[in-house]
């Protein structure tokens, strides 16, 4: 159990006692496997290997066995003859000259082997070549040495030790034996629950983890009346906890993002939620049911721009957990072998500052799907990454909190094999930003940069939006931001300090030139948007208009209707037949005022022609029951001539009622059209107010 009483917990713990306390059984199956004379390889930090040096010297001289450390040292008790050159050629010094000694029950030790053998692009430097050779020339000799996980052993060098284990972080179980009364009473009054300290200290080695909490032993004892005395405790201690190349991120999910809530919604059911829930458990059990659920890497894809990697900041935040952004180009090396070691040093830091979250930025550029075979020394490379990468995902704890998010644009890219379960296990797609989300990131910036947009103008900025940008995509975060940026220098230029009416009207048709329309043309654009209008109530839609204008306000458009785009999570055959319907309502409209039709409802057109064309072909809904498509999921071109006549039945039914609705209601379009070309531009609150005192008859 993680709740404990204070006077249960240890009156003095040395960083000895740390040590062997923290990894009991690993040290019992180390010293079993030396008795038998197995050569055994440590993997744990540098600041560890002083005390379990210590520790094995006097467990294993019980045992009859004598230790040599070699070190490189001079006046060491191994230096012998060798006393001259670098400290690194004196180990190799020491180590040849000692594997020849013929005592019984020797065992040696080799702190540094790790350092002197890392590999280096261009292979082994002339030190551990001679090192590897001496191994395996000897191979009756009994060899303990230690791998940091910074620095990991060449596997040719590794291959000379069959008994490997790992002494890295603290186990959970153990935690209790690592901290004292006088400590505990920083954090709690007569009991502690320790799991809300070892979620921030998991990774720790147990010396690192004795110096912070000798800090804490010189603070004053927990007192509940003092307001954040325990939250500041919390927030220092996780301070020293996440240095190592993180940093603690200040993105709130609710705060600093803006919309997206079935997004959110996502990120809380399937992640937080689970893991903030184990910080009040005391049940080891019950706590590792809720990990086992818990995705440890998830994929946030969609296009550019939309937040990814500011949803994993939020992330982040939530956990209070240190974050690495880091991206393909950083870890990539044409070396084989580098950029292994970049990812293997990356999770290593990520495991000791637990609880953190490794973010893979674009991270189709380094776990692309691999091919059958690599041409290169590149694509070698690249390969060796991803199973890498593979690997680390796979060696952690459940109890030690890393979480890997990767970002991307093109999942399906992505080599499948990182997306089977316990790796990328859940997708979240972050897409182009919908009304009510530009609605709510516009009013998230207009707030930061205080531009003074009340909330009608950011209802209409959050319309205006809808379109797509120069570059022909719709508009994201980071243009809404950049937006509401450019609005703020135009304020400041002109010496403005809030926004009103005529600013923002004056600075959207700055944007793109203003088109400037004869009188003739201007009743053809009103009379085009009347018809559009007056279909949204034929279709019962009319709540989602916003506004209605005959300006451009920026765009390549001479006019629109403005609408709340809510995407439902499928179509009626209804509902397609009035999409269909308020495409054609502008067509008709001039149709019926001018007798003919302008280039204008060429848009308009296709989208209807586009919408039936797939009621025909792919929902079934012209009264043909089969699926016409082809690979690329639009009708097979042979089936188009059975296809024609269900298409014009469907356009043609619809335009028939559109037809007769516009010309019932002509004197209501007129008046609508008047309206328009008197003020410009209708808000909601106009629209509601002229179809009240004029409604449209059915």
């Amino acid at each position: 159990m993680l709740e404990v009483q204070l006077n249960e917990l240890p009156r003095k713990i040395s960083p000895f006692d740390a040590v062997e306390q923290c990894y009991q059984e690993q040290l019992r199956f180390v010293c079993a496997r030396l008795k038998e004379d197995v050569s055994v390889l440590i993997r744990c930090e540098k600041q560890v290997i002083p005390y379990l040096q210590s520790i094995l010297k006097r467990r294993l001289a019980t045992d009859g066995k004598s230790i040599t450390i070699i070190d490189g040292r001079e006046n060491s008790e191994s230096a012998g003859a060798a006393s001259t050159g670098t400290r690194l050629s004196r180990m190799v010094s020491q180590l040849r000259d000692l594997v020849n000694n013929t005592e019984i029950n020797k065992v040696f030790f080799l702190p540094y082997l790790d350092i002197i053998t890392s590999t280096m692009p261009g292979g082994l430097t002339m030190e551990a070549r001679e090192i590897m050779t001496t191994i395996h020339e000897n191979p009756s000799l009994s060899l303990v040495t230690f791998e940091d996980p910074d620095f990991t052993l060449p596997e040719l060098i590794a291959q000379a030790f069959p008994a490997r284990c790992e002494m890295l972080g603290i186990a959970r179980n153990r935690i209790s034996s690592l901290i004292t009364e006088v400590e505990a009473r920083k954090f709690a009054i007569g009991s502690i629950n320790l799991m809300g300290i070892f979620k921030y200290v998991s990774g720790l080695n147990p010396v690192r983890f004795r110096e912070i909490m000798g800090i804490f032993s010189r603070k004053a004892d927990h007192d509940p009346s003092i307001r954040d005395m325990h939250s500041n405790y919390m927030r220092e201690l996780r301070d020293y906890t996440a240095c190592g190349g993180g940093s603690l991120s200040d993105v709130e999910l609710d705060r600093d993002i803006a919309g997206y809530n079935k997004v959110k919604k996502q990120i809380r059911e399937n992640v937080l939620n689970l893991l903030q829930s184990t910080a009040a458990m005391i049940d080891e059990n019950e706590i590792r049911k809720i990990e086992s659920i818990i995705p440890r890497g998830l994929i946030f894809h969609g296009p550019p721009g939309t937040g990814k990697t500011l949803f994993a900041k939020g992330i982040a935040e939530a956990l209070n957990a240190a974050i690495y952004i880091v991206s393909g180009p950083e870890l990539k090396s044409k070396w084989v072998g580098e950029g292994e070691a970049n990812i293997r040093r990356l999770f290593a830091r990520a495991r000791a500052t637990a609880p953190s979250v490794i973010v893979f930025d674009e991270l189709d550029s380094i776990a692309r799907a691999r091919t059958g075979s690599a041409s290169d020394g590149a694509s070698e490379a690249a390969h060796s990454m991803v199973n890498q990468l593979l690997t680390e995902m796979d060696g952690f704890r459940k109890e030690q909190m890393v979480l890997i998010i990767g970002t991307t644009n093109f999942v399906d890219s992505l080599d499948p094999a990182f997306l089977r379960p316990g790796r990328f296990e859940y997708q979240i797609e972050i897409p182009y930003p919908e009304w009510d989300d530009r609605k709510a990131i516009l009013a998230l910036y207009n707030n930061k940069f205080e531009t003074g947009l009340d909330d009608p103008q950011v209802d209409r900025l959050a319309g205006w939006s809808g379109r797509q940008t120069d570059l022909g995509t719709p508009y994201t975060g980071d243009h809404l931001s950049a937006l509401i940026k450019d609005f703020k220098r135009y304020l400041i230029n002109h010496k403005k300090d809030r926004a009103d009416e005529e600013t923002l009207q004056t600075w959207l048709k700055g944007l793109v030139e203003e088109a400037k329309l004869s009188d003739e043309e201007e009743t053809v654009v009103a009379t085009h948007e009347a018809g559009h209008a007056l279909m949204f109530y034929l279709y019962k839609r009319q709540q989602e208009i916003t506004r209605i204008t005959i300006e451009s306000g920026g765009t390549d458009s001479l006019g629109f209707v403005e609408s709340i785009s809510r995407r439902p999570y499928f179509y009626t055959e209804s509902r397609l037949r009035s999409e269909i319907g308020i495409s054609l309502g502008g067509y008709t409209a001039e149709k019926i005022f001018f007798g003919e039709v302008s280039t204008g409802a060429s848009a308009d057109l296709r989208r209807a022609t586009s919408i039936a064309t797939d009621m025909a072909s792919v929902y079934g809904m012209a009264g043909v029951p089969r699926e016409f498509t082809f690979h690329d999921g639009r009708p097979d071109p042979y089936y188009l001539p059975q296809l024609s006549p269900h298409i014009n039945k469907i356009i043609g039914d619809v335009f028939q009622t559109v037809t007769s609705y516009i010309d019932t209601n002509r004197d209501k379009v007129a008046q609508l059209v008047a309206e328009l070309r008197l003020k410009r531009t209708l808000t909601r609150e106009e629209i509601d107010k002229f179809f009240a005192a004029v409604a449209p008859e059915e």
